[in-house]
């Protein structure tokens, strides 16, 4: 009889360790699972195509696209300005040929003056 009972309590304890054993193991592996969901929703947030890293960086790109349009669109104003002026203003037409071209009227004597830099 006493081996039997023996039998029985070095089962139970055996059981029992198998089962506190397990119960770890599936514990360490839900945490570990969890670990790595918590990584990847982390990389998602930071990294990923709606990461931080790539809002910032096309925040940064739609300022300096912004700033581009803006300057061409500035240029395009004076473009529009010189040509409707080039249209409608002789004197322009003659003040542009006269400063650019070097261009003169009949009997009108040009001189270029070249002064020494200092």
């Amino acid at each position: 009889m006493a081996a039997a009972d023996l039998r029985k309590k070095v089962t139970r304890q055996l059981i029992s360790r198998l089962v506190e054993y397990e119960h770890g193991f599936k514990r360490k592996t839900v945490r570990l699972g969890i670990g790595f969901a918590v990584l990847y929703l982390i990389y998602l947030f930071c990294a990923g195509d709606y990461g931080l890293v790539r809002i910032h960086r096309l925040t940064n790109q739609h300022e300096e696209l912004k700033a581009e349009y803006q300057a061409l669109v500035a240029e395009a104003a004076d473009y529009s300005y010189s040509l409707r002026r080039l249209k409608n203003d002789p004197h322009f037409v003659e003040w542009l040929a006269r400063t650019r071209y070097g261009f003169s009227r009949p009997q009108e004597t040009i001189y270029h003056l070249k002064f020494p830099s200092r």
